[in-house]
């Protein structure tokens, strides 16, 4: 098993704390090393931001002692929404890698017709997203 499928399955059981279609998660890596795991918290929380994303890149930041978050990568198990992927291309993410795509699950995010590679492209001016699968 390569390394980005062991941490996206870490990813995956992290999101799986809370049921289906709320079990979404994520992980932040560095150096081979978890720094920061959460899932979504925006129902308990009552808080629109409270994605397993952004509650992840902010425990890594607090690890790292920084913002930027240079050389790591971010694992989800689903496609981040692009405030979550924006969050983290702003946090410098090396990489970000997801296993669900949103038109896979149907899910219905706010903006239709944008890609995250093209989000990549205007942000970071290089490609830091990646669709990914498990294999068995």
């Amino acid at each position: 098993m390569s390394e980005d499928q062991f941490f996206l399955r870490k990813a995956i059981e992290v999101g799986n704390q809370k049921p289906v279609p709320y079990n979404f998660g994520a992980v932040i890596v560095k150096d081979g090393k978890i720094l920061a795991a959460d899932y979504n918290h925006v129902h308990e929380l009552h808080d629109p931001s409270a994605h397993a994303e952004i509650s992840a890149l902010k425990a890594a930041a607090k690890v790292l002692g920084s913002h930027h978050l240079d050389g790591c990568t971010m694992y989800g198990s689903h496609e981040p929404c692009l405030m979550c992927f924006s969050c983290a291309a702003w946090a410098h993410i090396s990489r970000v890698v997801y296993v669900n795509a949103a038109n896979e699950q149907e899910f219905k995010y706010e903006s239709e017709g944008v890609s995250l590679h093209d989000l990549a492209k205007k942000l970071t001016q290089k490609m830091i997203v990646e669709h990914s699968s498990i294999k068995e």
